[in-house]
């Protein structure tokens, strides 16, 4: 392995070269060979542009020229090859392998950082699209995050807005007046005539709003509800399937699923008829 040093001859480049190109993995390397490259380049560089002020026709002009294009071509072809022999290292890290890193330097260390994290990310983007991962609700509001921190408590209010069952059978009750009117007990029911009343004394007993009571079941957060959707929505996965949702949308959903988009403000519940 070549040493530091403050220079880089052109035979120390051809020598990095010839073993990266033979070796199917990252080669030892200097640590300053990126800065070391660039600054013999410039060094061939000073040295073409004094013979063409000198004698830009001689032999020794053209000669300095051509190291110096090829000190540039060595060079992208060396940085390449090791950029594809460090992505391969990455993608071994993504899958969970372990990898020793040594022989980089300071800036490909900081490329292959880099290229692992999005490659973490990419080798499950099959699993994602096939829905093999359990569904998770989006983040759909697109607002800035100052806004979103801001509005935070606002969030909670649909909460105590949930569905209640309705106290509606309590107050059609007033309209039966006839089984208020005529409460009896049973003992002096039995001595008064039927006649006088028109009705048997077994009608006061039934209590119909009683069992309509009885009936109604708190609502179940995997039964589908239909909502109405108030705004175009990004694609997002079901427990069932896919949602490509756009503004009036109507759609049945599971309750979990309506809900969250009902707090959000992105739909309304829509009550359907009997």
């Amino acid at each position: 392995m070549l040493k530091n040093s403050d220079s880089m001859s052109f035979e120390d480049l051809g020598a990095i070269y010839r073993v990266e190109k033979k070796s199917p993995t990252l080669s030892p390397i200097r640590k300053d060979l990126y800065p070391a490259m660039a600054g013999l380049i410039m060094t061939l560089k000073s040295e073409y542009e004094g013979c063409l002020s000198k004698d830009p026709d001689s032999i020794i002009c053209e000669g300095a020229n051509q190291r110096r294009k090829k000190a540039v071509s060595m060079s992208k072809e060396i940085t390449e090859m090791r950029m594809g022999k460090i992505a391969s290292l990455a993608l071994i890290g993504a899958r969970g392998g372990q990898n020793l890193l040594d022989h980089l330097t300071p800036e490909e260390r900081e490329y292959y950082t880099m290229v692992l994290d999005i490659s973490r990310k990419h080798v499950e983007i099959v699993d994602k699209l096939s829905g093999k991962k359990k569904y998770e609700i989006p983040e759909i509001d697109e607002r800035p995050k100052k806004e979103r921190k801001a509005a935070e408590p606002i969030k909670e209010k649909p909460v105590v807005a949930e569905p209640v069952p309705p106290a509606k059978p309590v107050f059609k009750e007033p309209l039966r007046p006839e089984p208020e009117a005529e409460v009896i007990p049973e003992d002096e029911a039995e001595e008064l005539p039927q006649e006088d009343y028109g009705y048997a004394p077994a009608v006061v007993k039934e209590h119909k709003p009683a069992k309509k009571e009885q009936k109604e079941e708190p609502a179940k957060e995997d039964e589908l509800v239909v909502i109405r959707i108030l705004e175009d929505l990004p694609p997002f996965s079901g427990p069932d399937r896919n949602y490509e949702l756009t503004k009036e949308d109507v759609v049945r959903m599971p309750r979990a699923m309506a809900m969250a988009l009902v707090n959000r403000e992105k739909a309304v519940l829509i009550n359907p008829g009997p």
